[in-house]
C-alpha cells in the first residue's frame, strides 16, 4: 500500500471516530471532497496528484480532535506524521467530574 494510500484510510477512519465534527461544514465538505478525488482512478498525466492531495489531508489531521480516538488509531496517524517528519497528533484527555 502506498503511503497516500494509508494517508487516504487513515483519515476515512479518523472520520469515522469523529475526529473532525468540530470542523465548519465547508472545512467537512472540503475534506469530503479530497477523499472523493483520492479515490478516484488516476490518468498517467495525474500520477503526483495523490501525494500531493495526501499532504492536503494531514493539514485536516492537525485540526483532529483526539479525545475519543482508539490508541491505535491514534498510533497508526503518529506513525505516519513521525515517519514524514511531523508533529503528532496529542492525546486529548476528557475530563470528567465525579459526584
Amino acid at each position: 500500500m502506498q503511503r497516500s494510500d494509508t494517508i487516504l484510510s487513515l483519515t476515512i477512519d479518523l472520520l469515522a471516530n469523529n475526529a473532525f465534527n468540530h470542523l465548519r461544514d465547508d472545512e467537512i465538505s472540503a475534506l469530503h471532497h479530497l477523499i472523493v478525488k483520492l479515490k478516484e482512478p488516476l490518468t498517467p498525466i495525474q500520477q503526483n496528484l495523490p501525494v500531493r492531495q495526501a499532504g492536503l489531508l494531514l493539514t485536516f489531521w492537525n485540526h483532529a480532535y483526539t479525545g475519543g480516538l482508539p490508541a491505535h488509531l491514534l498510533h497508526r496517524c503518529n506513525t505516519i506524521l513521525q515517519q514524514l517528519g511531523r508533529t503528532p497528533m496529542e492525546m486529548m484527555e476528557v475530563e470528567m467530574e465525579m459526584y
